[in-house]
């Protein structure tokens, strides 16, 4: 930051970076360095993967494919436009640009914007598993309708940005620098009588996971009731055939390790899609939710960053769940 910036708000420019531990600081940044080279590089991957394969492009369940790549794009955008700067913010323990710049504002827009659209596609990739699985009946009108799945799509990148629009034309909130987080980011605005109002930031944490989270945990929990039944069918209707003939092997002994084989599948990818969203994003928005009133400097603060680094891993998970873990895309 500038000499000007520093006196004109009445500070010394050494009272940046108070908000956290230096040690938590080095954490930060080299965490961040991290994610914005392995991001990167998994995120273009997949990318490149999925665009290129006429085959994946082609196969029936496209819309899995195009949510997917909208996951794939926020994450990469995110490892690309926010990652090096946080890495510099951390490292330096200053916000790297003066402070009233204008990508001082537009930064706040790209950080929440790339996190809350990849959460929006994980909900999408989430609901499409669920229609697919539970009610395929309306699959059909649900995804196969000529413009369905690009309106979904618009729909992911349009509310995160919506929101950020607020506090970029100051209709609620604003964006600009917090001194005491060294960061630039959303916050109260300022009345006609300078007096702060609220500020949107917990609404926006709030929609940003809460809603997510609930229809996450809704969808997947249908999901894996509905292939419990089917298991559970498929085994009564096995069994018929083993009493009419013999007790020795039969095609309904060799089906059930088949669906078992399924079921657990199904188990392990839904506890790994649970763990790695809770892990990442349930921290942070604590944090922000209880901690953005209180003086977060100290301990707090390093709550606070940790929360953050957690939430950042999810650009370099997400790769690896959705994409190049899953044998279908391999």
């Amino acid at each position: 930051m500038s000499n000007y910036t520093a006196d004109h708000l009445g500070r010394s420019p050494e009272e940046d970076g108070v908000f956290c531990s230096s040690e938590i600081s080095i954490v930060a940044a080299s965490s961040a360095t991290f994610i914005a080279v392995l991001g990167t590089i998994g995120n273009v991957t997949t990318l490149l993967a999925l665009g290129r394969n006429r085959a994946v492009r082609q196969r029936r369940r496209q819309p899995t494919t195009a949510f997917v790549m909208s996951l794939a794009t926020a994450d990469l955008l995110f490892c690309v436009a926010v990652m090096p700067l946080m890495a510099l913010r951390y490292g330096r323990r200053r916000w790297p640009f003066v402070s009233d710049s204008l990508w001082c504002r537009l930064f706040p827009v790209a950080l929440y914007g790339t996190v809350a659209t990849s959460v929006l596609s994980l909900v999408a990739l989430t609901v499409n598993r669920y229609v697919l699985i539970v009610h395929p009946a309306w699959y059909g009108a649900v995804y196969r309708t000529a413009g369905m799945v690009p309106l979904q799509l618009a729909i992911c990148w349009a509310i995160p940005y919506g929101l950020m629009a607020l506090p970029l034309f100051e209709l609620w909130g604003r964006l600009g620098f917090d001194r005491r987080t060294f960061s630039c980011t959303v916050l109260p605005s300022i009345t006609s009588t300078g007096k702060f109002s609220a500020s949107p930031k917990k609404f926006i944490f709030i929609v940003g996971f809460a809603l997510p989270f609930c229809a996450i945990v809704l969808c997947y929990t249908a999901i894996i009731g509905a292939v419990r039944r089917q298991r559970h069918h498929m085994q009564r209707y096995a069994a018929k055939p083993v009493a009419a003939t013999s007790a020795a092997s039969t095609p309904g002994s060799i089906a059930a390790p088949s669906n078992d084989d399924d079921e657990r599948h199904l188990t392990r990818t839904t506890a790994a899609i649970f763990g790695c969203f809770m892990l990442c994003f349930l921290p942070l928005t604590i944090a922000n939710v209880l901690l953005e009133d209180a003086e977060s400097a100290g301990e707090a603060g390093d709550v606070h960053v940790l929360a953050s680094i957690l939430t950042w891993h999810s650009a370099v998970l997400n790769p690896f769940i959705y994409a190049l873990g899953s044998r279908h895309y391999r």
